[in-house]
């Protein structure tokens, strides 16, 4: 093991001994790298307008399957929670008055009801 060790050494002591590269070869290296940097920049992104630029502000189109998603749940949630809180209540909330007992709109059961019409 002790041969290895002094090998690795004398590697790195050698790579301290070495010339350092001249000024010309890092100015040249260094032009060379901003040149292919400068061909490498993306190009500015097109603006959008309308439905396209409304449609990035939310996140694409992952972003408006979201939208539409939460759209339908706060719908399902308004039309069926009051009536399924105040039955989990035993009618606690009708009683108090906090929801009316007349219903406004009849229910999704009725018209997705096909036997009767």
């Amino acid at each position: 093991m002790g041969d290895k060790r002094d090998d690795l050494d004398d590697l790195l002591a050698s790579a301290r001994d070495a010339e350092a590269p001249s000024d010309a070869l890092i100015a040249r290296v260094l032009a060379d790298a901003a040149t292919v940097q400068e061909d490498l920049q993306a190009p500015a992104p097109a603006s959008r307008r309308g439905w396209g630029a409304w449609l990035s502000g939310i996140g694409g189109w992952r972003g408006a399957g979201g939208l539409v998603a939460a759209t339908a749940t706060g719908l399902m949630v308004g039309v069926y929670a009051p009536d399924s809180v105040d039955a989990l209540l035993d009618g606690a909330l009708t009683d108090y008055g906090v929801i009316a007992s007349d219903e406004l709109v009849s229910g999704w059961g009725a018209l997705l009801d096909l036997e009767d019409g």
